[in-house]
Protein backbone atom coordinates (compact mmCIF):
# COMPACT_ATOMS: atom_id res chain seq x y z
CA UNK A 1 0.00 0.00 0.00
CA UNK A 2 1.29 3.47 -0.83
CA UNK A 3 1.01 6.31 1.62
CA UNK A 4 0.97 10.03 1.04
CA UNK A 5 2.32 12.87 3.10
CA UNK A 6 1.78 16.60 2.58
CA UNK A 7 4.84 18.81 1.97
CA UNK A 8 3.44 21.80 3.79
CA UNK A 9 3.00 19.59 6.86
CA UNK A 10 6.71 19.15 7.47
CA UNK A 11 6.22 20.40 11.02
CA UNK A 12 4.46 17.09 11.68
CA UNK A 13 7.77 15.32 11.08
CA UNK A 14 9.59 17.12 13.84
CA UNK A 15 9.42 14.63 16.72
CA UNK A 16 11.95 12.10 18.25
CA UNK A 17 15.10 9.82 18.03
CA UNK A 18 18.39 8.91 16.13
CA UNK A 19 20.63 6.58 13.94
CA UNK A 20 22.58 6.25 10.70
CA UNK A 21 19.92 4.27 8.76
CA UNK A 22 16.20 4.99 8.46
CA UNK A 23 14.32 5.12 11.76
CA UNK A 24 10.76 6.27 12.29
CA UNK A 25 10.64 9.45 14.34
CA UNK A 26 14.33 10.26 13.87
CA UNK A 27 15.36 13.74 14.91
CA UNK A 28 19.09 14.38 14.73
CA UNK A 29 21.78 16.93 14.01
CA UNK A 30 24.41 16.00 11.42
CA UNK A 31 27.71 17.64 10.46
CA UNK A 32 26.94 20.29 7.84
CA UNK A 33 29.82 19.01 5.71
CA UNK A 34 27.80 15.79 5.37
CA UNK A 35 24.46 17.46 4.73
CA UNK A 36 22.86 16.65 1.35
CA UNK A 37 22.29 20.41 0.96
CA UNK A 38 25.44 22.21 -0.21
CA UNK A 39 26.29 25.51 -1.90
CA UNK A 40 29.15 26.08 -4.35
CA UNK A 41 29.16 29.84 -3.68
CA UNK A 42 31.89 30.76 -1.17
CA UNK A 43 29.77 33.65 0.19
CA UNK A 44 27.05 31.21 1.23
CA UNK A 45 27.86 29.23 4.37
CA UNK A 46 26.48 27.84 7.61
CA UNK A 47 27.90 29.82 10.58
CA UNK A 48 29.43 28.08 13.58
CA UNK A 49 26.19 28.49 15.53
CA UNK A 50 24.14 27.12 12.62
CA UNK A 51 22.82 23.58 12.50
CA UNK A 52 21.98 20.93 9.93
CA UNK A 53 19.14 18.58 10.76
CA UNK A 54 17.65 15.32 9.57
CA UNK A 55 14.13 14.32 10.62
CA UNK A 56 11.89 11.45 9.59
CA UNK A 57 8.16 10.84 9.74
CA UNK A 58 6.85 9.75 13.12
CA UNK A 59 4.31 7.41 11.49
CA UNK A 60 5.49 3.83 10.94
CA UNK A 61 3.45 3.51 7.71
CA UNK A 62 5.22 6.48 6.05
CA UNK A 63 8.89 6.65 5.00
CA UNK A 64 9.88 10.28 4.62
CA UNK A 65 13.17 12.08 5.37
CA UNK A 66 13.70 15.83 5.49
CA UNK A 67 17.12 17.51 5.57
CA UNK A 68 17.10 21.10 6.84
CA UNK A 69 19.96 23.62 6.63
CA UNK A 70 20.48 27.28 7.54
CA UNK A 71 22.83 29.52 5.52
CA UNK A 72 24.23 33.00 5.81
CA UNK A 73 24.13 34.80 2.45
CA UNK A 74 25.33 38.28 1.41
CA UNK A 75 23.23 40.71 3.45
CA UNK A 76 20.94 38.07 4.97
CA UNK A 77 20.15 34.39 5.39
CA UNK A 78 18.49 31.40 3.72
CA UNK A 79 16.82 28.26 5.02
CA UNK A 80 16.55 25.22 2.76
CA UNK A 81 14.66 21.91 3.03
CA UNK A 82 15.32 18.82 0.92
CA UNK A 83 12.54 16.29 1.46
CA UNK A 84 12.67 12.71 0.11
CA UNK A 85 9.98 10.05 0.18
CA UNK A 86 10.97 6.45 0.87
CA UNK A 87 9.50 3.09 -0.12
CA UNK A 88 5.84 3.25 -1.22
CA UNK A 89 5.53 6.84 -0.03
CA UNK A 90 4.75 9.93 -2.06
CA UNK A 91 4.30 13.61 -1.28
CA UNK A 92 1.60 16.01 -2.39
CA UNK A 93 2.23 19.72 -2.83
CA UNK A 94 0.33 22.42 -1.03
CA UNK A 95 0.85 26.10 -1.78
CA UNK A 96 4.36 27.54 -1.47
CA UNK A 97 3.49 30.00 1.27
CA UNK A 98 2.25 27.17 3.49
CA UNK A 99 5.39 25.15 2.81
CA UNK A 100 7.75 27.82 4.20
CA UNK A 101 5.49 28.59 7.15
CA UNK A 102 7.16 25.66 8.93
CA UNK A 103 9.53 28.41 10.09
CA UNK A 104 8.04 30.21 13.09
CA UNK A 105 9.32 33.65 12.13
CA UNK A 106 7.91 33.37 8.60
CA UNK A 107 4.57 32.08 9.87
CA UNK A 108 4.16 34.84 12.43
CA UNK A 109 5.89 37.83 10.82
CA UNK A 110 5.93 37.35 7.04
CA UNK A 111 3.92 40.12 5.35
CA UNK A 112 3.08 41.61 1.96
CA UNK A 113 3.01 38.26 0.15
CA UNK A 114 2.88 38.66 -3.63
CA UNK A 115 1.39 36.21 -6.10
CA UNK A 116 3.56 33.14 -6.85
CA UNK A 117 5.31 32.97 -10.21
CA UNK A 118 7.30 30.45 -12.23
CA UNK A 119 10.80 31.16 -13.46
CA UNK A 120 13.90 29.32 -14.67
CA UNK A 121 17.22 29.86 -12.89
CA UNK A 122 20.36 27.97 -13.84
CA UNK A 123 18.35 25.63 -16.02
CA UNK A 124 16.00 24.64 -13.15
CA UNK A 125 12.36 25.71 -13.05
CA UNK A 126 11.19 27.18 -9.74
CA UNK A 127 8.01 28.45 -8.20
CA UNK A 128 8.83 31.67 -6.33
CA UNK A 129 6.94 34.10 -4.14
CA UNK A 130 8.20 37.36 -2.63
CA UNK A 131 7.34 38.72 0.82
CA UNK A 132 8.73 40.93 3.59
CA UNK A 133 10.19 39.78 6.92
CA UNK A 134 11.65 41.97 9.69
CA UNK A 135 12.46 44.80 7.30
CA UNK A 136 14.14 42.57 4.71
CA UNK A 137 12.99 41.57 1.26
CA UNK A 138 12.48 37.81 0.95
CA UNK A 139 11.64 35.17 -1.58
CA UNK A 140 10.23 31.71 -1.01
CA UNK A 141 11.16 29.10 -3.60
CA UNK A 142 10.36 25.53 -4.58
CA UNK A 143 12.17 23.58 -7.29
CA UNK A 144 9.78 22.10 -9.82
CA UNK A 145 9.95 18.31 -9.88
CA UNK A 146 8.47 15.68 -12.16
CA UNK A 147 5.68 13.62 -10.58
CA UNK A 148 6.51 10.06 -9.54
CA UNK A 149 6.10 7.61 -12.43
CA UNK A 150 3.77 5.17 -10.65
CA UNK A 151 2.47 7.15 -7.66
CA UNK A 152 -0.05 10.05 -7.45
CA UNK A 153 2.46 12.57 -6.17
CA UNK A 154 6.17 13.37 -5.86
CA UNK A 155 9.17 11.39 -4.57
CA UNK A 156 11.17 14.46 -3.54
CA UNK A 157 10.87 18.19 -3.03
CA UNK A 158 13.25 21.07 -2.41
CA UNK A 159 12.03 24.37 -1.03
CA UNK A 160 12.90 27.20 1.34
CA UNK A 161 13.28 30.95 1.50
CA UNK A 162 15.96 33.65 1.53
CA UNK A 163 15.94 37.17 2.98
CA UNK A 164 18.44 39.99 2.48
CA UNK A 165 18.75 43.74 2.90
CA UNK A 166 18.63 43.89 -0.88
CA UNK A 167 17.44 40.65 -2.41
CA UNK A 168 17.83 41.68 -6.02
CA UNK A 169 17.73 39.59 -9.18
CA UNK A 170 21.50 39.25 -9.39
CA UNK A 171 21.69 37.74 -5.90
CA UNK A 172 18.78 35.42 -6.53
CA UNK A 173 20.15 34.18 -9.87
CA UNK A 174 23.46 33.36 -8.24
CA UNK A 175 22.10 31.86 -5.02
CA UNK A 176 19.63 29.24 -6.21
CA UNK A 177 21.84 27.61 -8.88
CA UNK A 178 24.64 27.35 -6.28
CA UNK A 179 22.64 24.80 -4.25
CA UNK A 180 23.05 21.06 -4.81
CA UNK A 181 21.27 18.13 -3.21
CA UNK A 182 22.70 14.62 -2.76
CA UNK A 183 21.32 12.40 0.01
CA UNK A 184 24.26 9.99 -0.42
CA UNK A 185 26.45 12.56 1.37
CA UNK A 186 24.63 11.81 4.62
CA UNK A 187 25.00 8.02 4.48
CA UNK A 188 26.65 6.71 7.67
CA UNK A 189 27.27 10.26 8.87
CA UNK A 190 27.62 10.61 12.66
CA UNK A 191 24.48 11.98 14.24
CA UNK A 192 23.52 13.62 17.51
CA UNK A 193 20.00 13.59 18.99
CA UNK A 194 18.52 17.05 19.37
CA UNK A 195 15.89 18.45 21.73
CA UNK A 196 12.37 18.74 20.31
CA UNK A 197 12.35 22.54 19.93
CA UNK A 198 15.57 22.84 17.90
CA UNK A 199 14.62 21.60 14.43
CA UNK A 200 12.02 24.27 13.82
CA UNK A 201 14.08 27.41 13.22
CA UNK A 202 13.18 31.00 13.66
Amino acid sequence: MVRGTVLAGLALLLASCQTAGYNTGERVEIDCDRSPIQSSWSNVYTPTWGKCYRVTADRADVMSTAHIRHFQIPGGHADVVHHVAGHNTFMTQGDLRSAVRIYNNVAMNGTDWKEPRNEVLGGQEYETQTFLLSGKSCMAFRAKAAPAATLPGYRSATYGYACANRLDRDLWERLLPSFSYDVARAENAPVKPIPPASAKRN
